[in-house]
């Protein structure tokens, strides 16, 4: 009866012990220990592909916290990228760690609320993985978006990935219903379509949109399939998952590092624009259709940033704010980026844009969502070689932002 009392009282207080973990946030740690046993693996298993790619992926999530605990200066932004290094995980898992090349599809790469990696927050993002010594043929309709572009990037592993071919909306062949058919292979095929030339260590295919009007514009439909017979799919393979996990690495690091990599100068200089284009920025991450504006924005919560912008002609361009982290926050429900569409121009077709945390009650403004500092990118369709003005930024407090448009116009409009 001592021996049974004695058991009881030994798991009421590992009970006890277990739920107060719980309570601070230690709970699914303990539960994990007492499920697993903490028990020793095989040695053999240690030595597998996977098992060691699995191990590298672990400590680059390790390495980008620590990263995020370093370079945070705010609560804010320690919390926020938490989240982004989640979503993060949740996209490169979508796009490599589960990507079939022999029998690929489009992924999206964001969602309705996951937007990272410094992408357009009016645009849309699709990757198929491929493997170059494969054929595939893509097919779909233009729909009405403003613009769309196919690139084709290779290269494996660990290796920068580069850009191996390059196709948008004016150079692609539609017919009258505006559908398209790709090829895609080393050597040209015996098929009906397009042929788009890839090299043998083609790895992905990206679609990318540009949307001025959501409201009226119709995205564009595609798919990809094995072009003949498609290749056997092979049992589950040690190489294939540990492929994928490095390829799911690659991805989760450039994504993360992009604050790093994308014009490092911006973040030394805030409240500045610098002009750049798919060259500079890595042709795989972009597209050479663009004369890219990057830089990054300072403003407190009792301050506003005047962004004065000169835009040339042309069917696209649009501006978007984001966190430290290259995040695009809230984009749904907050106007944190507007296109050509969403714009009031002045006169002399000029637009003034206004950061503020509160809405100041002005045309074109861009709500910071609480960050006094991030990113911000303007995209120019179509004017890579264009002399485009860099825009003029002004901080100004808050309370004078009134006084201060009101003088900018006067100046603009060449008034004493």
């Amino acid at each position: 009866m001592k021996r049974l009392l004695t058991i009881a009282l030994v798991a009421l207080l590992a009970l006890v012990a277990f739920a107060a973990g719980f309570a601070a946030g230690k709970g699914p740690r303990l539960m994990t220990m007492l499920l697993t046993g903490g028990g020793a693996a095989d040695p053999a298993w240690q030595r597998l592909e996977s098992v060691q790619a699995f191990d590298q992926l672990m400590g680059s999530v390790d390495d980008v916290r620590n990263m995020v605990l370093a370079e945070a200066e705010s609560e804010r932004e320690v919390v926020q990228g938490m989240r982004w290094i989640l979503r993060n995980i949740a996209e490169t898992t979508d796009i490599a760690a589960d990507a079939n090349p022999l029998r690929p599809d489009f992924v999206r790469m964001d969602t309705t609320v996951r937007k990272i990696g410094g992408d357009n927050a009016d645009g849309e993002y699709h990757v198929a993985t491929i493997d170059g010594r494969h054929d595939y043929r893509i097919t779909g309709n233009r729909g009405s978006v403003r613009y769309f572009s196919l690139n084709v990037n290779a290269g494996r592993g660990m290796t920068r990935r580069r850009m191996a071919a390059f196709l948008n909306d004016r150079t692609i062949e539609f017919d009258e219903q505006g559908n398209f058919t790709l090829l895609l292979s080393q050597e040209r095929p015996q098929a009906d379509g397009q042929w788009v030339q890839i090299p043998e260590d083609a790895s992905i295919v990206m679609l990318r949109q540009y949307v001025a009007d959501r409201d009226r514009e119709e995205l564009v439909s595609i798919s990809i399939g094995p072009l003949g017979e498609a290749p056997p799919l092979p049992d589950t393979r040690d190489t294939d998952v540990a492929d994928a996990m490095t390829a799911m690495n690659y991805a989760f690091v450039t994504l993360a590092s992009l604050h790093k990599l994308v014009l490092p100068q911006a973040w030394e200089r805030p409240n500045e624009f610098f002009s750049t284009d798919s060259d500079s920025l890595g042709g795989s991450i972009s597209t050479p259709d663009n004369l890219y504006m990057i830089g990054s924005f300072e403003v407190a919560r009792d301050q506003a940033l005047i962004i004065e912008v000169q835009p040339p002609q042309t069917r696209y361009w649009n501006i978007a704010l984001e966190t430290h982290w290259h995040e695009t926050v809230e984009h749904l429900y907050r106007p944190t980026s507007r296109t050509l569409e969403d714009v009031t121009a002045e006169a002399d077709g000029k637009v003034r844009f206004v950061i503020a945390h509160r809405d100041p009650g002005v045309p074109n403004w861009l709500d910071p969502m609480g960050n006094e500092r991030g990113f911000m990118t303007l995209r120019w369709l179509d004017a890579r070689d264009a002399t485009v003005p860099t825009p003029v930024i002004t901080r100004v407090p808050l309370a004078e932002l009134s006084d201060a448009l009101a003088l900018a116009q006067l100046e603009s409009a060449g008034s004493p």
